[in-house]
């Protein structure tokens, strides 16, 4: 670290004393451009509007905005977009107002563009409602804005704008001239009397404005606090102080003769810009100084300018009659190219004194820095490919593809017939001698102040000779780019090659191939495949460099290193050009944004460095070379990235859905699901090589992540489920700076059968359904529940039924047994009173039988006292026959057996005598005529006779049987 801050130090030391010889082109660093700058056009072909444009604005979101022939022109940073105005007329001027609005000026109309509900932009003219005395006027040629309100200046009237009142108007007697703002007040030329202000809607002539009435006025503009400058189409520039009109001191009045001054603008460095009728571009400083003059000779495609406008990244627009154009005049790089007479791809570049000497594959080219219109003429004798430039004593050296050359008296001259050289390489402690490598190995060289001359070829080493360079031990290094390197020592006399080492993968290298050798801080470093080297001659072997290794990719392979005297090293590598710089500490960072443009440009061939001096350094590019001022910063100023347009492309056709101003408050439409595929495009306002700016999107609640970076402007989405979306996009410029992402927030809203109302309806059918289910259910259940309760029933029932069945079965059977009980009772009763019948009856056959013979006895004589007891007991025996208690007590258990047999009867038939009543009894018993005879105590035929009076007593048939009839009764 030490030793990088010490050789700062003599860095700073060998500045100071190169600074005389440096003073030539310290010089020239007042100039705008060492180069031409980079120009960028736009034909009318490419912007799809008329050939020639009149004003230019940006919007806050650093939309461009052009007055054109065919309409108003808007320009995003990647698409065109024309609108033309009321009938097709031309448009001459254009404000963006601080209202959203886009004011613009044409033929015989004036008004405003604004965005519909599309954000797409609709003319609405303020000219239609004035009255008709004030309605016809030429064309509106400036707009300004001043205390809210917008001026539309014609070459008649002034016409006065507040938004939502009535247009206001000055009419001046004398016809106008061109209108100008300066500090937000409003000039104008009143033709006939002079320069004037306007204020309080009325011109008033300023003091000693009178000098310019018979001078056209192409603008003014604020030259510092008190004064102002005034250019004219053709009379020159002046200065005016508010009293005094004064002629502006030019430094070269021959560079700015003959021109017709169009307009001129203010740039933002201070500088002045005008376009001119017949002279391109040209650009002036405070002093006076021409800065730069651009024509169609430098790049432009038309010399006529029209108009001028810088935008918010320092980029000139030009009007021209013929396209548009843009430079680039914030950038440090500038192009020496076949503009400037240089043909070819530049390899190689030496200045002495004021000329530069450029070589390319075409030859020889020299030109002088000390003139803004630089020309480069070929060095006669040197066409063909040259490789390098060097200057040594006295001599200009050219290693060219047919030989080693000096360059003298303006030609180059052949020093030996030796075939192709490569480089010229001074020999340390040997003042006089030079080695030459060449396409067959290296050759001696003697020179001098006064001469130079080929020794010989020296033998030893047959191999192409490209990169060559001495080492601190006076050791000659090569290195070849396919085999590996070369270390040559040489005898003490040089006249020849004492030894040749070979090194590559062997000794510490990563590969054989694409080995370069640079000299950086007077040491020598080996830029590999990847990695930077330095030979360890102990080791003899080479080891990595940490320190410049660390500063790049562990895959990147250095190309090209240059130094400049402050100890910056310039590089190119297979990825990337930059630069390394080191603070006061030696620290070193590696800058490489600003250089990221050039890759592409650049001779990938043999790459090529040259620092001309401290603040000038030129790259070998594809078409001549590009110069970098390192003494001018590029701002990286932030830019905008600007969704400009959503399409649907769910149809067969794709249709707008929205555009422009509409896009930029980031809320986005409100989508139908039939709209689900859309395609974004979108663009920057950064416009310098637009077509290389990167861009990233992430559509939030699809994507994963950001994209990775593309140079596409649009990207589409298809089939996107309903949802709330917010796309984000941002861009990455040409100097690797990342803009702020900007946003669009849309709903896609469900299909109909998945909205709200269709949920709402489904839950309402839901609802239905689940109560109609549920009602179903019920009634399934209640059914079910009643076919259980039926089934349950069903076969409680047939339970019940069997259970009845059983029961009577059960009480059948009790029936049976009570009846065969009942029936075994009433037999045993039937038995009983059967018993009791024929006990009674052989009762009264005994008492009958005892009555018979105590009757006999009577008859056959018996004593009277005998004959008065037996009579008692005769009574006796007849009261027993007849004795009503046991008949009631057969009656009671008759009726008892017989279900009330006896009541029945009397109740049906009561005409039946007692005695009918016990014959029919008896007859229910199944007696005999003649056991009923024995218990009635008649005869047989007195039973006979008693059963037919009974059935007369019940009115039987004569067919009918009368026990019969009582069996069933």
């Amino acid at each position: 670290m030490e030793m990088i801050v010490r050789l700062k130090g003599v860095f700073f030391v060998l500045l100071l004393l190169l600074a005389g010889l440096l003073a030539p082109i310290q010089g020239t660093t007042q100039h705008y451009f060492f180069g031409n700058p980079v120009i960028r056009n736009f034909k009318p072909e490419e912007f799809k509007g008329g050939i020639q444009s009149w004003g230019m604005v940006q919007d806050p979101e650093e939309v461009l905005y052009i007055a054109n022939n065919f309409g108003l022109l808007e320009f995003d940073g990647a698409t065109w977009n024309l609108y033309p105005v009321k009938g097709g007329t031309k448009v001459r001027s254009v404000f963006a107002g601080k209202d959203g609005r886009i004011y613009v000026g044409s033929q015989a109309d004036f008004g405003y563009f604004k965005p519909d509900v599309r954000g797409v932009l609709q003319y609405f003219s303020l000219a239609d409602s004035l009255p008709a005395k004030y309605r016809n006027f030429d064309e509106v040629w400036r707009i300004y804005e001043q205390g809210g309100r917008i001026y539309f200046l014609t070459f008649k009237n002034i016409y006065s704008y507040e938004p939502g009142k009535a247009v206001k108007v000055v009419a001046p007697a004398n016809p106008l001239e061109f209108s100008f703002q300066v500090n937000k007040d409003i000039y104008t030329l009143v033709w006939g009397k002079g320069l004037s202000i306007l204020e309080h809607h009325q011109l008033k002539l300023l003091p000693a404005g009178e000098f310019f009435a018979d001078k056209q006025i192409a603008s003014v503009l604020p030259f510092d606090r008190n004064r102002l400058i005034i250019f004219t189409i053709q009379h020159g520039i002046y200065l005016y102080d508010g009293q005094r009109v004064t002629p502006f001191p030019l430094a070269s009045e021959n560079e700015f003769s003959n021109i017709l001054i169009n307009q001129a603008i203010l740039l933002k460095d201070g500088a002045f810009a005008m376009g001119t009728q017949n002279k391109g571009l040209l650009l002036m400083d405070s002093q006076g100084n021409l800065l730069l003059n651009t024509s169609v000779q430098n790049g432009l495609l038309d010399n006529t300018i029209h108009t001028l406008y810088q935008d918010n990244q320092e980029n000139l627009w030009l009007g021209l009659n013929n396209g548009l154009s843009m430079v680039e005049l914030s950038s440090p790089f500038s192009r020496l190219d076949g503009t400037m007479g240089l043909s070819g791809t530049g390899y190689a570049a030496l200045l002495k004194g004021n000329d530069l000497y450029l070589g390319t594959n075409s030859g020889l080219f020299v030109g002088s820095i000390s003139s803004q219109r630089k020309q480069f003429a070929l060095v006669p004798n040197s066409r063909g490919q040259v490789y390098h430039l060097n200057y040594l004593q006295n001599h200009l050296l050219m290693a060219h593809h047919n030989g080693p050359f000096v360059v003298k008296d303006g030609k180059a001259n052949l020093i030996h017939s030796m075939g192709g050289a490569w480089d010229f390489v001074p020999v340390p402690k040997h003042p006089n001698r030079l080695i030459l490598g060449g396409y067959s190995g290296i050759s001696l060289l003697s020179i001098s102040e006064t001469d130079l001359g080929f020794v010989k070829k020296l033998e030893g080493l047959d191999e192409s000779s490209r990169v060559l360079e001495f080492d601190k031990d006076g050791e000659l290094w090569m290195a070849h780019g396919y085999k590996g390197l070369f270390r040559i020592t040489f005898d003490q006399t040089l006249d020849k090659i004492a030894s040749v080492r070979f090194y590559n993968s062997r000794h510490g290298l990563p590969s054989d191939q694409l080995i370069n050798m640079e000299k950086i801080r007077n040491e020598i470093i080996f830029p590999a495949l990847y990695g930077v080297y330095r030979f360890d001659k102990a080791k003899d072997r080479f080891v990595l460099d940490k320190t410049f290794s660390d500063l790049f990719e562990p895959t990147e392979h250095i190309i090209e290193m240059e130094e400049d005297v402050q100890g910056n090293i310039y590089f190119i590598s297979n990825q990337r050009v930059g630069r390394i710089t080191y603070d006061k500490f030696g620290k070193p960072t590696l800058e490489d944004k600003l250089f990221k443009h050039l890759r592409e440009q650049l001779n990938d061939d043999l790459s090529y460095i040259h620092v001309l001096d401290i603040n000038n350094v030129l790259f070998g590019a594809k078409e001549g070379f590009i110069h970098y001022n390192a003494a001018k910063t590029k701002k990286m100023v932030p830019f905008h990235t600007h969704v400009t347009k959503v399409v649907n492309i769910s149809g067969e056709a794709d249709s707008l859905l929205l555009s422009g101003s509409g896009l930029h408050g980031g809320q986005g439409p409100e989508l139908p699901y039939a709209l689900n595929s859309l395609r974004f495009v979108y663009a920057s306002s950064f416009y310098e090589k637009p077509e290389k700016t990167q861009y990233q999107y992430f559509l939030e609640n699809f994507d994963t992540g950001w994209s990775e970076w593309t140079t596409r402007t649009e990207k589409e989405y298809t089939n996107l489920p309903e949802g709330q979306y917010t796309f984000q996009v941002r861009a990455r410029n040409i100097y690797g700076t990342v803009s702020q992402a900007k946003s669009l927030t849309f709903l896609v809203n469900p299909p109909f059968y998945r909205s709200r109302w269709a949920y709402l309806f489904y839950a309402v059918c839901g609802l239905l359904l689940l109560g109609a289910g549920f009602y179903e259910i019920n009634k399934r259940f209640t059914k079910e529940k009643r076919r259980l309760i039926l089934d349950k029933e069903r076969k409680l029932g047939q339970k019940e039924l069997e259970i009845r069945e059983i029961t009577n079965q059960s009480e059948q059977e009790i029936d049976r047994l009570r009846n065969e009980k009942f029936q075994a009772e009433l037999d045993h009763k039937n038995r009983e009173l059967t018993y009791s019948t024929i006990h009674l009856i052989n009762k009264n056959e005994l008492l009958n039988s005892v009555k018979l013979e105590l009757q006999d006895m009577l008859k056959n004589g018996s004593p009277t006292a005998q004959q008065d007891e037996m009579k008692k007991i005769i009574r006796n025996i007849d009261h027993n026959i007849t004795s009503e208690v046991d008949w009631k007590q057969f009656e009671f258990h008759f009726n008892h057996v017989h279900g009330d047999f006896i009541h029945r009867l009397q109740e049906k038939f009561p005409s039946l005598t007692p005695q009918e009543i016990k014959l029919s009894t008896y007859l229910r018993l199944n007696l005999t005529t003649k056991d009923i005879a024995q218990l009635l105590n008649i005869s047989v035929r007195g039973v006979e006779i008693s059963r037919y009076r009974l059935r007369k007593r019940l009115n039987l048939d004569r067919s009918e049987n009368l026990s019969d009839f009582m069996l069933k009764f």
